[in-house]
């Protein structure tokens, strides 16, 4: 409540521009003492740009040289940030520049009161970001924005014209599933209440690579991950699968994929209108089957509560969960393979203690794992700045989708982090503890630096000379592209008339999912459990269709009028 009630006022502040101080145009320019434009640029997690190691100093400093600017950043915390750019907005302080996302509920206010700049007017002039531009459908991006390009879609992966992508990863324990084929084990003990398998899985283990492998096998490992004891160690202490509270429901997404099914997507119905997929019978029935792991134990039950992205992390590097979705990209996923090296012995490598999971075959017999436009989120600039700070800000971007600028936001400055040596590039960073080259974006050379590349990229080149490299590839590919599935609607969206509405609905339905996969007070028998869970879907699809036929109806204008559907 206390959120929306906080969208409630940014946006009161946002269409009362006199009553909360929207600035005139024309922002003037800044200027440091020794003459260099001050350009702001608000995103998230920028603690590396405010607090800046020797190194990202020294790539920073070629940039602002280069363009005589000083970056001002302003930092949004990776809970709060949506709220803080809204309050600078709101209070008529819009940055010079900033992230947002795409779904952003106040955006198309901030296209009406005309804060947003128009990249078309001056894109001609700037061809690698027109280029950059033209990955995607121009109708379908400029429906989107809003009629143009308000803003710039932020490449996730550069490496390929593929307009769909996912950087994450299903990493699982293959070490646990080799210990429970040495030792026999098979399903068993979960499947005694399944109508189907009374009294025994008719199933066998599968190994989780095999191509066949299904929703139903998955349910297995989870069971074996579980009650297996896949450590072989005295104390029972694993669980299969392990979820967090961050983001709602969002980590759901690779169990839902198994059910064709996602939190935010649309589908016809018989009539050809457009419903929210997240009343489906498809969503309950993936739900209950969620509800049904969570009860026999292989879900942390802690999941909605306590359990942070981090603590999921820590559950999984420290021999707690066998299974987690988290981020595959280079540095995060390196970070989870170097920690888990401490399992890599008697021989083993670690490749056989932790790998990615291939995209598991649904319920319907297919492959699909829901992925999302390739892009991560759109940067935006201030209407209000001059148009030589504009034209500035536009040159540094374009210039960073140069390759004199990706080799500096990659690799660093010649001569200082790198060299050219027969055409390769040669590391000048030394080596690790491990002996493996160090990288531009470690923690202790300049990890700034993939901030400030944000403003065009979120994409990075993984050195071959790292320590695990084959195993960081197999995080990145386990998931193949073919089997991706986007959303028909992403690219269509609501005004800002049914931001509230909007908040309100997801607030919904996260809470009447985390219920339902959660602990039911009072009822200790799976006959009861499932009778209040029933109640649960029902009273949330009655409330969830009575508050959104209105955003309904606007959802299917928008995809008539924006994608012809």
């Amino acid at each position: 409540m206390k959120k929306i009630l906080a969208l409630l006022l940014v946006l009161v502040c946002m269409f009362s521009t006199v009553a909360c101080g929207k600035k005139s145009f024309d922002k003037p320019d800044t200027f440091t003492k020794d003459g260099k434009l001050e350009i702001e640029f608000f995103g998230v997690d920028f603690d590396s740009l405010q607090s800046q190691t020797e190194d990202t100093k020294k790539i920073m400093k070629v940039i602002e040289d280069k363009f005589n600017v000083a970056f001002v950043i302003k930092n949004g915390s990776s809970t709060s940030w949506k709220d803080q750019l809204n309050q600078f907005i709101g209070g008529g302080d819009v940055p010079d520049i900033f992230f947002h996302t795409k779904n952003e509920p106040s955006y198309s206010n901030w296209l009406e009161d005309e804060y947003l700049f128009n990249y078309s007017e001056m894109l001609d002039n700037y061809p690698n970001l027109k280029a950059a531009f033209g990955r995607f459908d121009e109708n379908s991006m400029k429906s989107m924005l809003g009629g143009d390009y308000y803003g710039y879609p932020i490449v996730m992966d550069s490496e390929t014209e593929s307009t769909i992508i996912n950087e994450h990863a299903l990493y699982y324990r293959r070490d646990w599933y080799e210990n429970l084929v040495a030792k026999g084990w098979q399903p068993d003990a979960a499947h005694k209440e399944n109508p189907e398998h009374p009294e025994k899985s008719s199933r066998a283990l599968k190994d989780p690579e095999d191509p066949d492998f299904n929703y139903l096998n998955f349910y297995d490992l989870l069971e074996g991950f579980t009650l297996g004891n896949p450590d072989n160690k005295e104390k029972t202490d694993t669980y299969g699968y392990s979820l967090n509270k961050e983001g709602g429901v969002y980590w759901w997404y690779p169990l839902l994929s198994m059910f064709d099914v996602q939190v935010d997507g649309w589908e016809q119905d018989e009539n050809g209108k457009w419903m929210p997929e997240v009343i489906s019978d498809r969503m309950k029935e993936a739900v209950m089957w969620m509800a049904d792991m969570f009860d026999k134990g292989f879900i942390n039950d802690d999941y909605s509560t306590t359990t942070t992205q981090a603590k999921m992390k820590e559950d999984f590097v420290n021999g707690y969960a066998g299974m987690m979705t988290y981020n595959a990209t280079f540095p995060m996923g390196k970070g989870v393979l170097d920690l888990m090296d401490k399992y890599a012995i008697d021989g083993k490598k670690l490749s056989d203690v932790v790998r990615a999971m291939p995209v598991v075959t649904g319920k319907n017999g297919q492959k699909q794992m829901f992925g999302y436009a390739n892009y991560y989120g759109l940067l935006s600039i201030n209407n209000d700045i001059t148009e030589n700070k504009k034209k500035t800000i536009l040159s540094i971007m374009d210039w960073m989708l140069t390759e004199e600028g990706m080799n500096l936001l990659n690799y660093g400055i010649e001569g200082v982090h790198y060299k050219v040596e027969n055409g390769n590039i040669v590391s000048l960073l030394g080596k690790n503890d491990k002996g493996f080259d160090r990288t531009l974006y470690d923690a202790d050379v300049a990890p700034g630096i993939y901030r400030i590349k944000s403003l065009v990229s979120w994409s990075t080149k993984i050195p071959t000379t790292i320590n695990h490299y084959e195993e960081q590839m197999q995080l990145l590919t386990a998931w193949e592209k073919k089997y991706l599935k986007m959303d028909e609607l992403a690219f269509v969206s609501a005004d800002a008339e049914f931001a509230i509405k909007i908040s309100t609905l997801e607030n919904a339905r996260i809470k009447a999912l985390q219920d339902i996969v959660n602990k039911i007070k009072g009822a200790t028998t799976p006959e009861a459990k499932a009778e209040k869970r029933e109640k649960i879907w029902s009273d949330f699809i009655e409330s969830y269709l009575r508050s959104a036929d209105t955003y309904i109806e606007e959802i299917n204008t928008k995809a008539e009028s924006q994608l012809g559907l």
